[in-house]
């Protein structure tokens, strides 16, 4: 019988609550690892930006790893992002470096052996050489996004000048060091075909492989809401490409779509909502915040939509959703990664006539509506259940030793 992989994963942010397409995904990666058999070490930055206490966590992440936790200063500073501008590191990776994790890095390393180190996530790629320098492990970097392409999607939407000026910049320096960290790596993990593509084009010399976000699929589709209304988002708004979107749809095609349908309702959801989304609250749409239960908000709703128009990898909140049951729109940006056909799993929509076709078509056939959420169930049975997805993982890293 082969001995279990020692498996040290660095995280950028403690995954919790899980609420967000970025803590589930990062979550389930522990939780897939430990339960293809794997003894599982973390070690996390426990930022002031996703800060969490943690004895919250002991009956989550400590039921799976060996848990270390670092306190961070992350915040964005005007200061400081001003004085970026004089040097060449984007200060989107720079607010990630911290002395005290590189020392319990190198702690960990010289005290304990390792199998694999997982990186999860750019931030801490900053953190290769310490791992190159103190341990023989194999290095695997789980790129969430293409970052840059992120980046780039995000600056050519902005509209102050001066603010796209400096997210272009930031993407520029993203791109540079996003390239050198993946030459430094032994293996590349991609979420989807096409990050794959992107990533072999962007740098030829880096060995990829896709690993495709997973999660508990429950064996039938279970008892919700399958009606249209209410519509629903859910989503951090502390990730760009969250809030460019749904104040993009609420400003460009919510006017015309409950101009033609006018019994639609909304619900937002979503932690660090800004006062921008709660400004939309009317007698049509409901801005809740954070919400304490994201599979249960999900459930209650009534047909999702997904209007993220920047931003690359792909959405666990519209995984999540197919995972319950539920009759989604989106666009294709958001749709991206995820293997879905338009019309059978999900609906694709980016335009005012679009949207409101694809809805018009929920409101009048429900018969139709709960095809695709059915259809969606069954095809995330089938594409993200954990357990395949790592037994195929850990059997990579022992063909790598």
């Amino acid at each position: 019988m082969q001995s279990p992989l020692k498996i040290l994963v660095l995280m950028n942010r403690i995954p919790f609550p899980l609420n967000d397409g970025g803590a589930i995904g990062s979550y389930n990666f522990v939780k897939g690892y430990a339960e293809a058999g794997c003894k599982v070490t973390v070690l996390t930055m426990n930022t002031t930006r996703h800060y969490v206490n943690p004895e919250k966590v002991k009956d989550t992440m400590f039921r799976y790893a060996a848990m270390h936790m670092v306190a961070i200063d992350n915040r964005i500073k005007p200061l400081p992002a001003l004085l970026n501008l004089f040097k060449k590191e984007s200060y989107i990776t720079e607010r990630f470096k911290s002395d005290s994790y590189a020392l319990a890095l190198q702690k960990l390393l010289t005290t304990e052996h390792f199998d694999v180190v997982h990186v999860d996530g750019l931030p801490c790629a900053l953190y290769v050489d310490i791992i190159r320098q103190y341990s023989s492990a194999r290095i695997s970097y789980r790129a969430h996004n293409v970052e840059h392409l992120m980046w780039q999607r995000i600056a050519d939407k902005e509209l102050n000048p001066l603010k796209k000026w400096y997210l272009k910049l930031q993407a520029a320096r993203v791109k540079e060091f996003e390239y050198k960290a993946m030459q430094s790596v032994d293996v590349v993990m991609s979420i989807s075909r096409e990050d794959d593509d992107a990533i072999q084009v962007f740098c030829p010399k880096a060995t990829t492989k896709i690993v495709p976000a997973g999660m508990d699929v429950p064996d039938t589709k279970p008892l919700s809401n399958e009606e249209v209304n209410p519509l629903f988002f859910i989503g951090a708004f502390d990730w760009m490409p969250n809030l460019q979107g749904v104040e993009w749809f609420f400003s460009e095609i919510w006017p015309g779509l409950i101009a033609q349908l006018p019994s639609l309702r909304f619900q937002i959801a979503g932690k660090k909502m800004p006062e921008t989304i709660f400004k939309l609250q009317s007698d049509y749409v409901t801005p809740l915040g954070e919400v304490p239960d994201s599979t249960t908000f999900i459930l209650s709703g009534g047909v999702m939509v997904v209007p993220i128009i920047s931003g690359s990898g792909i959405r666990i909140k519209i995984m999540e959703a197919m995972a319950l049951g539920k009759c989604i729109v989106a666009t294709s940006i958001a749709a991206e990664g995820l293997g879905v056909q338009d019309g059978e799993h999900i609906l694709i929509a980016n335009t005012v006539d679009e949207f409101a076709d694809k809805l018009g078509k929920c409101i009048k056939d429900t018969e139709y509506r709960k095809a695709i959420a059915q259809n969606a169930h069954t095809f995330a049975l089938h594409n993200f259940q954990n357990k395949k997805i790592f037994e195929k993982l850990v059997s990579h890293y022992r063909s790598l030793s």
